[in-house]
């Protein structure tokens, strides 16, 4: 276990909006922890009681995005100091992440040319992080990695931009509950041809969940148009049917016909016959409420049980206070037949959040997978 820092606080970071249902998930979750501070996107809880938290605390949330200790706003005349101070012996190194707070919601950024016509409205942070990156490293280029993508129990400390000439300074041990990425957004970026901007929530969702997809697999979409994470999907070489009664990208006509069916009619009106009969994967991505959807699912899991390996779910919350129903939700995906489920809500989610199951053979297949 890393060394106590004499901290009693954490830090959690959320997407913009999620502010209000991230405090009510940490007092279900944590009777220990208390609302302390917030800005935008940025929460902080204090500890109740003499105990003092550790980097290996573990916060059972899904909306905190990247959580960790707090050691509060940022000294660099101390920042080395604190960084030993959190380790168990001088030969460790530290994994340094230097990131920014969200400062829009997912889809909302303003676009390239409107922050080079606007730079008082966004400061420009790429120059700014790896400036620092360099300044922290040099304070004691042996105390820190090169590199920033952390393995399991790694010490990772974090730099985080809150506000304008505000730096705050945290920490974390890494491990399954955290993201490798800084901030936790792998930053993936969009594909020229991509038709929406499900693509990169489907990229992301991929890579949080490891989930074993193979070339050549199966997989039923619930929701496909425009065709995002269709698209996705397609280039990794699946094949796939579309359920949605909109209009798909016209590049599905012409570049995937043999990898793509499109059934353009509402989910709750196709037969199980319209189908193929082995069907390795199952997503979803409906503007309905949690309830429909998670209906629809069930409906076609019940019929796809020989094969079926996993279900990969954005499940919409119309309203904010559908989050406190998540755990019945989950507890929904389970009985369906998955053994293993988690969620998370994705830097590039919006009002909505991402459930990942596997059945016993898609546990079966992960196995094999990781060998």
């Amino acid at each position: 276990m890393p060394n106590a820092e004499n901290s009693s606080f954490i830090f959690t970071v959320c997407q913009i909006g999620a502010e209000k249902t991230l405090k009510e998930e940490v007092a279900r979750n944590h009777s220990d922890l208390r609302f302390s501070y917030s800005r935008p996107g940025f929460l902080t809880f204090k500890a109740v009681g003499p105990q003092k938290l550790t980097p290996d605390f573990a916060l059972k949330s899904i909306f905190a995005r990247t959580y960790g200790i707090s050691l509060g706003k940022l000294d660099l005349k101390n920042v080395t100091e604190k960084a030993k101070a959190l380790l168990e012996n001088p030969i460790q190194k530290i994994r340094l992440h230097i990131w920014e707070r969200d400062r829009f919601g997912p889809g909302e950024e303003p676009k390239k040319q409107e922050r080079q016509e606007n730079p008082e409205g966004v400061k420009q942070f790429t120059e700014l992080k790896n400036t620092l990156f360099k300044t922290v490293r040099n304070l004691e280029p042996d105390l820190f990695y090169e590199e920033t993508l952390p393995k399991s129990g790694d010490l990772v400390l974090d730099l985080i931009w809150v506000e304008d000439e505000e730096w705050w300074l945290g920490c974390h041990q890494h491990g399954p509950l955290h993201s490798p990425y800084p901030g936790g957004n792998p930053e993936i970026q969009m594909h020229p041809d991509a038709p929406s901007r499900a693509y990169l929530k489907l990229e992301e969702a991929l890579l949080w969940s490891n989930a074993p997809i193979l070339k050549d697999d199966v997989a039923v979409e619930i929701g496909s148009a425009p065709g995002g994470s269709t698209f996705a999907l397609l280039n990794r070489g699946l094949k796939l049917v579309g359920i949605d009664p909109a209009d798909m990208h016209p590049i599905f006509r012409r570049n995937f016909r043999e990898q793509f069916k499109h059934i353009q009619r509402p989910v709750s009106s196709v037969l199980r016959e319209e189908l193929p009969d082995s069907v390795q994967w199952i997503l979803l991505d409906m503007n309905v409420s949690p309830q429909f959807s998670l209906f629809a699912v069930d409906r076609l899991v019940t019929r796809m049980e020989d094969s079926l390996l996993g279900v990969l779910l954005t499940i919409k919350l119309n309203d904010w206070k559908m989050a406190s129903d998540i755990p019945h939700m989950l507890e929904h995906i389970r009985a369906m037949g998955m053994t293993r489920v988690r969620a998370t809500q994705l830097s590039q989610n919006r009002q909505e959040f991402f459930a990942y199951g596997l059945t016993p053979k898609g546990v079966r297949r992960l196995a094999i997978c990781r060998k």
